[in-house]
Parts: structure tokens; C-alpha cells; sequence
């Protein structure tokens, strides 16, 4: 999976920091002040394809307008502790706010619609959502490529979140989704990371989109063109950052770095444009009849790969379910932060986190 297993990116590892000259690892978000892990390799596929940049002009099928992601939010809870539901409507709000441009930059087309809820109380689950991963994805998640299952439990100190990336779902589409941590919603008790952007960085991941500091000051970069190459991740909110000698500063308040969430307010047209490439080639639902088979040989030809779309099979439209979590034993993983709403319908300890990065 990813490797910005926290915030940012496809089924990653803990979104971590990496150190000047070091590329961070795609798809995961590290708590502030933590460094990304050398040496962890993302799984096969974990780098963009060739061609799956915003780069590629070859001709594809013409990005619709308007992606519109059907989302389920699992919550898992250990009894009183975990994520109250009047949380989640505050965190589908900031999503599409960031989506379209609502707090500065480039209106992707994204938007998020809430199908329906499920709560699990589960301790292993809530503690530990990486060792558990398995078990817990194959018993809560519903729909195809193109539904977003975002799971919401409780992460390790230097982890926020995590995701799976759209070129993973093929091989195994059990595994596709995001998880965030509970206190890194709107109004949630992690000071610096409580605005909602670790969810709205970590579905970038399941979009498509790279870090910023992708493969440093090197090209291809993050595949976007309108993304300044940036040599490593951005710590805090820093009021000047620029760390390649290639024009333009570091993109320090782009959602795909690892500022603190009141540094981060855009999205760029080129990454946009990356997100309606890789919908169309790995997550737009599949056609019925014979334009099937014209969009899969479409894509293969773009990004190198068939891009077989699952069949939906999604719960009912608007409902809330309760689902009892099971133990399982540990399954090892290498997947892996708007307005504020009141804190004090988030339950838990207060944390303050100190440095940088998700």
C-alpha cells in the first residue's frame, strides 16, 4: 500500500516525514514531527504508472465534468470511545469544500456524497486498524471501485490516517478504502490536525494523486506540471519554503503535503486533471455493452494496464447500519487530516501534536 500511510495518498503506510533528500513514502500520514521509515518499500504497483500523470496528452476518453463518489463511513469504536455520527456530515462537508475549491486553489470536480453509516465496537479493531485491516475491511466494506469506504477508528501516535491507491484495486479490491483517525475530524482534539484535511489528503491517495515531495527535486515529481518540485515534506506552516532550484516555491499550502491543516487550502487544475485520468481508468463504473470493452482498451492504452471497473454492490442508499466487529488474529499491512465544529462532541483525551507532517 501507500507509503504516506497517514495522510495522504492510496492504501499507504503511516503518513510520515521524510528527511531532507529523502522521498517520503507515497500514500501515508505520519503525526507531526515524525520522520518517514527508510527502507519500507511500497507494494508492487506502489509508484504511478507511466502515463498516469496529468503529463500524458495521448488521446483518452473525454473526464467527465463531475465525479460524483457515493461514500460509506465505517465507524469503529471501543464502547464509549471513537467518532459521535453528528461528526461525520462536518467531515463530508469539508471534503467537498476542498474539493471545489472552497478554501483557495482549483476546483477539482470531486464531490462527496454520504450513503450510509456503519458502527462497529470492536477494541482490536479501534487500536490497532493496520494489524486488523484485513478482517476488518472483508467484514465491513460495500461497493466497487468507485465507492469510497472511508474507516474511522483510532491510529498510532505517529500515524493519521492511511489509504489505498487506484491501481491497487484489481489485485485486491477487499483492501481499497481510507482510514483516518477520530480525532483528526472537524473540531477533533488533535490541535494542529483538526480541521478534516487528513481525510480530504488520504482520498487524494485514493484518487490518484502523489505527495508533493514525490521523488524530491527529480523528475517526473508528482506527475502534475502545475505542482513546483519540492525536495521534502513541509513541517508546520513555514511562511517561505523553497527547496529545488527548478522555478517556483514549494507548494507548502497544497493539501498533498504534510502541512498542518491551517496551512493547507488547495488543490491544483493539474491534479484535477490527474484525479478525471484515473477515475476514467480505474474507477469510473463499469459501462454496460459494447462501450465496455472501447473504455478498458482506452485505459490499457493510457496507463499501460486493463482497467476493469468491479460491479457496485453497495448497501441501501441513506441508511445507518450496526455491524457487530469480529477478533481476528493480527494480519500484518503495508498500507497503510474546514470549519471547525465544537471539540466537545468528540470524545477522548486532548492531544496536542507538535511538529509537522500528518
Amino acid at each position: 500500500m501507500a507509503a504516506d500511510l497517514a495522510r495522504r495518498i492510496g492504501t499507504a503506510q503511516p503518513r510520515a516525514t521524510a528527511q531532507p533528500g529523502e522521498t517520503a513514502q507515497p500514500g501515508v500520514t505520519a503525526q507531526p514531527g515524525v520522520t518517514a521509515q527508510p527502507g519500507v518499500a511500497p507494494r508492487p504497483g506502489g509508484t504511478a504508472r507511466p502515463g498516469s500523470g496529468a503529463n500524458d496528452r495521448r488521446s483518452v476518453p473525454r473526464a467527465v465534468e463531475r465525479i460524483t463518489v457515493p461514500v460509506w463511513v465505517h465507524i469503529i469504536r471501543d464502547h464509549a470511545l471513537g467518532l459521535p455520527d453528528a461528526a461525520v456530515s462536518r467531515q463530508i462537508a469539508v471534503l467537498n469544500t476542498a474539493y471545489s475549491g472552497g478554501y483557495g486553489g482549483a476546483d477539482t470536480g470531486v464531490r462527496f456524497e454520504l450513503k450510509g453509516i456503519t458502527h462497529t465496537d470492536n477494541r482490536s479493531w479501534f487500536r490497532d486498524p493496520l494489524g486488523y485491516e484485513e478482517p476488518m475491511k472483508k467484514k465491513l466494506r460495500v461497493g466497487g471501485p468507485e465507492t469510497l469506504n472511508l474507516y474511522i477508528a483510532q491510529l498510532s501516535r505517529l500515524v493519521l490516517g492511511y489509504s489505498t491507491y487506484p491501481y491497487w484495486y484489481d489485485d485486491e479490491p477487499v483492501l481499497d478504502g481510507v482510514v483516518i483517525d477520530w480525532r483528526s475530524v472537524p473540531g477533533g482534539p488533535l490541535r494542529d490536525f483538526a480541521r478534516g484535511f487528513t481525510a480530504v489528503h488520504e482520498i487524494g491517495h485514493w484518487l490518484g494523486l502523489l505527495h508533493t515531495f514525490e521523488n524530491g527535486c527529480k523528475a517526473p515529481g508528482d506527475s502534475v506540471d502545475d505542482t513546483p518540485a519540492e525536495a521534502y515534506p513541509t513541517n508546520g506552516c513555514p511562511s517561505k519554503k523553497d527547496t529545488c532550484p527548478a522555478p517556483g516555491g514549494d507548494p507548502t499550502h497544497n493539501f498533498m503535503d504534510y502541512a498542518q491543516d491551517r496551512c493547507m487550502r488547495e488543490f491544483t487544475a493539474g491534479q484535477g486533471v490527474r484525479v478525471h485520468q484515473m477515475w476514467d481508468a480505474y474507477r469510473r463504473p463499469a459501462p454496460q455493452g459494447a462501450d465496455a470493452g472501447l473504455q478498458k482498451a482506452a485505459a490499457a492504452g493510457l496507463h499501460g494496464v486493463a482497467a476493469d471497473a468491479a460491479d457496485s454492490t453497495g448497501g441501501p442508499t441513506g441508511t445507518t447500519g450496526t455491524t457487530n466487529g469480529i477478533m481476528n488474529d493480527p494480519v500484518p499491512s503495508l498500507a497503510a487530516q474546514g470549519p471547525e465544529g465544537p471539540a466537545d462532541d468528540i470524545q477522548g483525551d486532548e492531544e496536542s501534536s507538535g511538529g509537522t507532517g500528518r
